[in-house]
């Protein structure tokens, strides 16, 4: 068994090399038009949703139909258009969007993520406060109560992240071929640790199972490991769909549409 208690990454100095994705950010930052060059459908479930498959590109003056149930997710230049069937809608609706969403997107998408990602609380009527789980501050950190494929933008600057760092805890990276496990420890209250690749090799296609001393089951990762990090917001939805990272995608779309104030259309 391999023990592997190291540094806490630091922002720009452990993920530096991430720093590649400067240009996605500067895109971001503005939302110009370059930063999303098409509309392109992120999510899609309902009767329809072989119609609108994860990956389709829409152009401006497109109508889509949706019958009951239907709900299509569509990331565009203004964010992402959440729209509900029954009805026939144009993908050009614009819709407004909150501008701060841009800095909070620029840090998510390349290696600027929080360190710490605080637990929020949210108030019901002024009567109670009700505490809400932190999200994974970065798209390229390893969420370790996530399972399936994961893609990599950077194998030499992977983290795992825990969503509960109240206290200290543990983990096991286990190769499945050889039973080769490798042990991981957080501290009490560091969300972050980075990935022991020295003992624990990250390739393209490599598998490994995660298990969490406060994680109620294992979950299995299997590593896509990307050519180079995407270099837009569009860019990276794309890779995400077309090597089946569906956690990740997952997560671009809820941190897309959380600060959208009207990004919901029901027909």
């Amino acid at each position: 068994m391999h023990s592997a208690d190291m540094k806490t990454p630091k922002s720009g100095k452990k993920l530096g090399n991430l720093g590649k994705v400067a240009l996605g950010a500067a895109l971001l930052v503005g939302m110009t038009g370059t930063a999303i060059a098409q509309n392109m459908v992120v999510r899609s479930t309902g009767p329809s949703a072989k119609s609108y498959p994860a990956g389709k590109k829409l152009t401006d003056n497109t109508k889509i139909t949706l019958k009951k149930l239907d709900q299509v997710t569509i990331l565009g230049k203004g964010g992402t258009r959440v729209i509900k069937g029954p009805g026939t809608f144009t993908v050009n609706r614009s819709a407004a969007r909150k501008s701060s969403s841009s800095t909070r997107l620029s840090s998510f998408i390349n290696n600027r993520g929080s360190s710490r990602a605080r637990t929020g609380a949210v108030r019901s009527a002024g009567v109670t406060t009700a505490e809400v789980a932190p999200r994974n501050p970065n798209l390229w950190y390893l969420d370790v109560t996530k399972g399936g494929k994961f893609c990599v933008s950077d194998a030499n600057a992977l983290v795992l992240w825990r969503p509960d760092y109240t206290g200290s805890a543990t983990a096991s990276i286990v190769e499945p071929t050889n039973g080769a496990v490798t042990e991981v420890a957080w501290r009490k209250g560091n969300p972050l640790k980075s990935w022991p690749k020295a003992v624990a090799p990250l390739t393209n296609g490599a598998s490994y199972r995660l298990i969490g001393s406060n994680v109620e089951k294992s979950v299995e990762i299997n590593f896509v490991l990307l050519n180079e990090p995407p270099k837009s917001l569009d860019d990276a939805a794309e890779v995400l769909i077309a090597n089946g990272c569906q956690s990740q995608l997952d997560l671009l779309v809820e941190t897309l549409d959380e600060g959208s104030s009207d990004s919901q259309e029901q027909g």
